[in-house]
C-alpha cells in the first residue's frame, strides 16, 4: 500500500505550548505569569478591538497584565504596522506581545518583535527589504519580545517560523511601490498559543469559512509534500478527518466547532520547519492569484486546490495517501470530498464566480505561481510549467 511508505526523516520542531479548549483563555494570565512576562501589548485589527464578545474574554484573561490594545493591523499587513506596534511597545515598557484574530495580526506582531529586537527604524527596515529582500532575525533568540497568540480564524498561520510583510520602498525613481517580504527563523516560533473555540465563534461566519479552506489545504498538501514525515502524516491525516466532519456545521454547532479548531492546530503541527516546509503546490496557486487579483487566500484555494489536485494526479504523482486520509476509496472521491466540504462552507466553485477575478489576469497568476518558491516543497519529481500551470487555473475558471 504506497500510502502507507514511511520515509526516512529529521523531525527538529519546537513548537510553542498549546492551550486548547473550551474557556482556555482565561489561563492565558497564569501562562504569562509562569513565564515571567508582566506586561502584554494585545496586537490586533479595529474589527477584532471592537468586537466585545472576543475582547473581553481575552482582557479579563490577561487582567492586569494587559497595558493597552494597540489595533492598528490590517489585511495589508504593512511594514509600518510593525514599527508601530513597537513604538507603543517601547512606550509602555510591555514585555510580551499577544496578536488576537487572524494571520496578519500575528505577522505583524512577529515583524514587530524582530525590529523591535534589533532596533530597527522604519526607514532602516524598508532599506533592508529594498537591499536583501527581507528582514533578518536577531543574533540573540533572547532578544525577541515573546509572542502569545489568540487565534480567532482557521487559516492556520500560528505554529509557524515565518511571517510575512508588505514594504512600501523607494522605487528609484521618486516613487514607491509595495513589496511583499518578510521575516524567518526558528526563534520566532510563538512562546504559547491559546485555541479557544468558543473566540472562534465571535468571528462573522464567512470569514470563518474564507480561512478554513487556507487550513484545510495546510493538511492536504503535507501529505504529497516531499518533505512530509511520519508525524505529519499522521497529524494532517487526523486534522483532515475532524476538519472534513467539523467544517461545515461549525457556526451551528459547538461540538463542529470544537472539531474544527483541534483540526486546525493539527494541520498546522510541524509543517513549518526552515527548509522543510509542507505546504507547496495549492498554496502557489494561492499566491499567484492573491498578486494577480488580491483576491483571500481562502477564496483561492476553494476554486484552486480540486483542479491542482487532478492535475497533479494525472501527471504521475501518487496521492494514494490523500484517499487513506478521507477514508474514500480513490484521489477523486477525495476531491469529491474537498469540493463537499468547499460546497458546504459556502465558498465559490469557480474563479469566475470570485469578484475581481477576469480571464485576461490568469497569464500573469499563472507566471507568478510557477515561479513561486513553495513549488520546492511538492512532491518529487512534480514540475510545474506556468503552461502547466495556466491550465489548471483555465479548468477552475
Amino acid at each position: 500500500m504506497p500510502h502507507l511508505d514511511t520515509p526516512p526523516f529529521a523531525f527538529d520542531y519546537d513548537p510553542g505550548a498549546i492551550h486548547y479548549g473550551r474557556g482556555c483563555i482565561a489561563d492565558i494570565g497564569d501562562a504569562l505569569a509562569d513565564r515571567g512576562l508582566d506586561t502584554a501589548l494585545i496586537v490586533c485589527g479595529s474589527s477584532v478591538g471592537g468586537n466585545a464578545d472576543l475582547m473581553d474574554a481575552v482582557e479579563a484573561g490577561l487582567g492586569d497584565r494587559l497595558v493597552e490594545v494597540f489595533a492598528g493591523t490590517t489585511p495589508e499587513k504593512r511594514l509600518r504596522e510593525a514599527a508601530r506596534a513597537v513604538e507603543r511597545a517601547d512606550d509602555l515598557g510591555v514585555d510580551a506581545f499577544v496578536p488576537v484574530g487572524g494571520g496578519s495580526s500575528l505577522d505583524v506582531a512577529t515583524v514587530a518583535a524582530v525590529l523591535r529586537a534589533r532596533g530597527l527604524s522604519l526607514e532602516d527596515a524598508r532599506a533592508e527589504v529594498r537591499d536583501t529582500g527581507g528582514i533578518a532575525t536577531p543574533d540573540d533568540p533572547a532578544s525577541l519580545t515573546p509572542l502569545v497568540p489568540v487565534p480567532t480564524t482557521l487559516a492556520g498561520a500560528d505554529l509557524s517560523v515565518i511571517a510575512g510583510i508588505s514594504a512600501e520602498i523607494d522605487d528609484g525613481e521618486g516613487g514607491t511601490e509595495v513589496v511583499s517580504s518578510g521575516v524567518g527563523g526558528t526563534a520566532l516560533m510563538p512562546t504559547a498559543l491559546f485555541y479557544d473555540p468558543a473566540l472562534f465563534e465571535t468571528t462573522p461566519a464567512g470569514v470563518l469559512a474564507g480561512s478554513a479552506m487556507n487550513g484545510f489545504d495546510k493538511a492536504i498538501e503535507s501529505l504529497y509534500s516531499c518533505n512530509r514525515t511520519a508525524v505529519t502524516d499522521a497529524t494532517a491525516t487526523r486534522a483532515i478527518r475532524l476538519l472534513a466532519d467539523g467544517l461545515p456545521a461549525m457556526t451551528d454547532d459547538e461540538t463542529a466547532m470544537d472539531r474544527a479548531v483541534a483540526g486546525i492546530v493539527l494541520a498546522q503541527y510541524g509543517i513549518s520547519r526552515p527548509g522543510e516546509m509542507t505546504i507547496n503546490v495549492v498554496h502557489a496557486y494561492g499566491h499567484g492569484l492573491r498578486d494577480a487579483f488580491g483576491i483571500q487566500q481562502g477564496l483561492a484555494h476553494a476554486t484552486v486546490a480540486p483542479h491542482a489536485i487532478r492535475a497533479m494526479a494525472d501527471a504521475g504523482v501518487d496521492l494514494s495517501i490523500l484517499s487513506s486520509a478521507f477514508e474514500v476509496d480513490s484521489v477523486e472521491d477525495a476531491v469529491t470530498e474537498l469540493e463537499r466540504v468547499r460546497d458546504e462552507l459556502g465558498l465559490p466553485a469557480r474563479l469566475s464566480e470570485v469578484e475581481g477575478v477576469d480571464e485576461a489576469g490568469l497569464d500573469e497568476a499563472a507566471r507568478v505561481t510557477a515561479e513561486d518558491s513553495l513549488l520546492a516543497y511538492g512532491p518529487d519529481g512534480y514540475d510545474l510549467s506556468e503552461a502547466d500551470a495556466r491550465a489548471v487555473l483555465d479548468d477552475a475558471f
